[in-house]
């Protein structure tokens, strides 16, 4: 079975191999997608379309490698598409997004989106009277857009005990520490809000798990503690990696260190 040190690999190998940045974007997290994708989502890798399949939104869209490879690894993407990884007029871009790919729910890109998405999917479920899940992922950078305090304001008065919200909380964000921008304590800002709030190491898939699966009767955020570019000792909680490529040299080290 996969591991998600295995996904660590494959995402060095598919983000050096495709000349793209946003590594330790994904490296941070793939515990958080492993989790999801192999242990929680309640998913058919044969009916990708299911109607009471649970959902994911890929609101923090930059760690596409991590989310493509969690994906292939549940069955429900052919890891050979993966190949055409950021490839100019290919279905796998290094931002999500749908286009041919099977089990993507929504577009990645202008950051802050995705639990709106996940808030119209969630109230939809409640319509049509089903019971699946949404999950949206998002970043804690991501967490300063205003459209996701208007969401968080939102989701508890709809009574949405089927949305759950994980924060890869990495401390990081494009070139700064996400505290140089804003301070704040996001599990005492979403609780104020009226959420359900775990705070988790975000590398332990059986804390991961156990908070994703925990009951809840509103919406459930789970902050998930990280580290910018996890494994790889070179960009660990370094903000300069963020847009940086590998050099050929320096995939051989990363991959040298995971394994």
């Amino acid at each position: 079975m996969t591991t998600p040190k295995e996904l660590r690999q494959e995402a060095i190998r598919m983000t050096a191999q495709a000349v793209t940045g946003h590594i330790p974007s994904n490296l941070s997290a793939i515990e958080i997608v492993y989790t999801l994708f192999l242990r929680v989502l309640r998913l058919d890798p044969e009916r990708p379309d299911w109607p009471d399949r649970d959902r994911f939104i890929a609101s923090k869209g930059h760690c596409a490698a991590a989310i493509y490879l969690a994906m292939s690894a549940a069955g429900i993407i052919d890891r050979r598409r993966l190949d055409d990884f950021n490839v100019d007029g290919g279905e796998v871009p290094a931002i999500v997004a749908r286009y041919g790919l099977p089990g993507l729910e929504a577009d990645s890109g202008p950051l802050g989106r995705g639990p709106s998405i996940g808030i119209g999917i969630a109230l939809a479920a409640k319509h049509d009277g089903r019971d699946y899940r949404t999950y949206v992922l998002v970043g804690d950078g991501e967490c300063q857009e205003g459209q996701i305090w208007e969401a968080a304001m939102l989701a508890p008065t709809l009574g949405l005990d089927n949305l759950v919200l994980i924060v890869d909380d990495n401390r990081l964000q494009g070139s700064f520490e996400t505290s140089s921008v804003v301070t704040t304590d996001l599990g005492e800002r979403f609780t104020a809000f009226g959420w359900q709030c775990h705070r988790v190491d975000g590398h332990s898939v059986p804390e991961l798990e156990a908070a994703l699966l925990a009951p809840q009767d509103r919406p459930k955020v789970v902050i998930a503690n990280t580290i910018k570019g996890k494994g790889v000792s070179m960009m660990e909680n370094e903000a300069s990696w963020h847009y940086r490529r590998l050099t050929f040299g320096e995939l051989v080290l990363s991959l040298r260190e995971l394994r």
